[in-house]
């Protein structure tokens, strides 16, 4: 049996918050990418133990485009519904669109890379090897996955270089076998700034519930500043806007009614994600007065139960006959290794994501400002315009 080793992403993002009301549409690939990622988010920490979470489901998303193009019709159409597209066509030339959109941006902004390293015994099929540099914008290098600490190495290089050092190692040898053929890899580096930064004078140590009866201390931020705003009762949640001073990026951060009342707002945010609400957000009327944790999340995850779930587990059973030339791969696993730290100067979030291919065959006086406390678990997201770059939640 030969492998297909795919590996999806790595992201950094950190800004200055400020208010601004910035117009965005909501596109088709932004509703397909928002409804995936809250499923994606929500399976993440239903799995998780420590429930603190961070992902980036983006880059799981481009991989699965990517390597749909050399997937049987059965699996290609398993991937199609699970990205939200309406055909294999539009969802391919959305993330094609995607990939030539971040690639165009200032790459110390924001970096979308795309990588395949193919086996030195084996050669890319000639329209995979095609699509994945022109419409996908990746590269392709030959390595030598018998010599696994080598490979790693060079892997694990490139992942650094291209999370400007903020994700190291994230591959370790043994996860290369001789009948490695191939691998497939996404980074997704973000570096902000908020446009009003919190002022480190006024972080102090503040209660943080991590359940009705049990409270901890938490460096806890604050800023009094116009932002947008939404009360959702539906949901059970209120949500606030933090943009960044770079145009197109925000973060949301969704913060439950009640205490315990996070896993109820995330499996209804999974049925229709988070967009509906982001714009309906509107300017508060008044300033809001924000106390929000500094928190530092890092979270290792084998997705191919969670790829099975969500009805893509025929990746796993079923040849891919068009990625190597002469020889079908399957994938054997998947996994996402992912990052996120939020202080006063900003966010820095980082995900790194794996898949294991095996081949067989107006008020007159001023109001008072409005309390939004962040004392409890709480889900955030950061934006560019309308997709979902990163996911996660925190709990304690």
């Amino acid at each position: 049996m030969w492998k297909l080793f795919v590996l999806f992403s790595l992201t950094f993002a950190s800004g200055d918050n400020y208010f601004s009301r910035n117009e965005y549409k909501r596109t088709q690939l932004g509703n397909a990418v928002d409804k995936a990622s809250m499923r994606l988010l929500k399976d993440l920490y239903d799995e998780s133990t420590d429930k603190n979470v961070i992902s980036s489901p983006l880059g799981v998303l481009m991989l699965l485009s990517l390597y749909s193009t050399g997937a049987s019709e059965t699996n290609r159409e398993q991937i199609v519904k699970l990205l939200g597209l309406p055909d294999y066509k539009q969802m391919t030339n959305s993330y094609s669109l995607l990939s030539e959109k971040f690639n165009s941006m200032n790459p110390d902004l924001l970096t979308l890379a795309n990588k395949v390293y193919v086996s030195n015994r084996f050669a890319l099929n000639d329209h995979f090897s095609t699509v994945a540099t022109r419409d996908y914008y990746s590269e392709v290098e030959t390595l030598n996955f018998t010599d696994s600490q080598a490979a790693a190495a060079a892997i694990n290089e490139w992942a650094d270089r291209k999370t400007h050092g903020n994700i190291k190692n994230p591959v370790s040898a043994d996860i290369f076998t001789p009948d490695t053929a191939a691998a497939l890899f996404n980074v997704i580096f973000f570096q902000g700034h908020w446009g009003v930064p919190f002022r480190k004078a006024d972080t102090k140590d503040k209660k943080f519930y991590i359940s009705k009866s049990e409270t901890i201390e938490k460096p806890t931020m604050h800023l009094l500043q116009s932002l947008l705003y939404k009360e959702d009762k539906d949901l059970g949640a209120r949500m606030i806007e933090l943009p960044y001073k770079e145009p197109g990026f925000r973060m949301i951060v969704v913060l439950p009614d009640a205490v315990d009342g996070l896993p109820a707002v995330l499996e209804k945010l999974s049925q229709k994600g988070i967009l509906e609400d982001v714009f309906a957000l509107s300017p508060a009327g008044r300033d809001v007065y924000l106390d929000m944790p500094k928190f530092e999340v890092k979270s290792k995850f084998n997705l191919k139960s969670i790829l099975n779930k969500e009805g893509v587990g025929g990746i796993f059973s079923e040849d891919a006959p068009g990625i190597v030339k002469g020889q079908g791969v399957k994938v054997s696993e998947v996994f996402q290794e992912a990052f996120v730290k939020v202080d006063e100067e900003g966010a820095t979030a980082g995900a790194f994501t794996g898949v294991l291919f095996v081949a067989t065959s107006a008020l007159l006086e001023p109001p008072q400002p409005l309390q939004f406390k962040v004392d409890r678990p709480f889900l955030y997201m950061i934006l560019n315009e309308d997709i979902v770059l990163f996911a996660g939640a925190y709990s304690h």
